[in-house]
């Protein structure tokens, strides 16, 4: 979230320098005003995410619902006022201007936006993973992922281990998979926590199937 922090206060940097040079007095305070609104958002955003983040620390093992749909609330909120802030630019400033606010300001939806998702679908799962696995089953995962995948290695390296992800895979499947009820929680992990009819579990299945196959033509 520093690093999400960090590139929306680039962008409204950006955006404000447009704002301050092309519009009246007037407009530049409407636009700090409409952009409090969209701070706030992401306040809560951050929040939200948070105290998910102290769950999985504490090990709270307790329904995680009502989290995440504050964390929806809080989201769609932040994209309407991005929305609402880009559409005040293209009303304030000089036709001559929007192309440059088009292209330097409005990519939110393409920039910050898939950040936050994914971290947030990241938490998500790190919760799911503690409330529906017991604490033993957590330890027997985690153990498995130590054996296979290095400690230390940067983004740029993540590639470089795609044969060991898979070794790890394939042991966690095995061992889980003894244990029908374990490989379920995971199917159902991976589906968002939806309850599966037979054919989508099967279809399911064989996607994981499919994907591990096509890493391994590319190793």
């Amino acid at each position: 979230m520093l690093q999400i922090e960090k590139n929306f206060e680039e962008l409204n940097k950006k955006a404000l320098s447009i704002i301050e040079a092309h519009s009246s007095s007037e407009s530049q305070e409407k636009w700090k005003k409409c952009l409090k609104g969209m701070n706030d958002s992401l306040d809560g955003v951050n929040n939200t995410l948070n105290s998910a983040k102290e769950k999985f620390k504490n090990h709270d093992r307790s329904d995680s619902t009502m989290l995440w749909k504050q964390f929806e609330l809080h989201l769609n909120n932040l994209k309407d006022a991005n929305k609402n802030l880009e559409n005040f630019g293209f009303e304030i400033l000089p036709e001559s201007e929007h192309i440059h606010w088009k292209k330097d300001v409005c990519n939110f939806e393409d920039t910050i936006l898939p950040l936050i998702v994914s971290h947030a679908k990241a938490c998500e799962i790190e919760l799911q993973m503690i409330e529906k696995y017991t604490p033993n089953e957590i330890h027997r995962l985690t153990q498995i992922l130590m054996a296979h995948i290095p400690e230390n290695f940067s983004f740029e390296e993540a590639d470089k281990y795609e044969k060991d992800y898979l070794k790890a895979f394939e042991t966690f499947k095995k061992e889980f998979r003894e244990e029908k009820n374990l490989w379920d929680i995971f199917l159902d992990i991976l589906a968002g926590g939806t309850h599966q009819a037979p054919s989508e579990r099967v279809m399911l299945q064989r996607w994981i199937e499919g994907e591990r196959g096509d890493l391994k033509d590319n190793l």
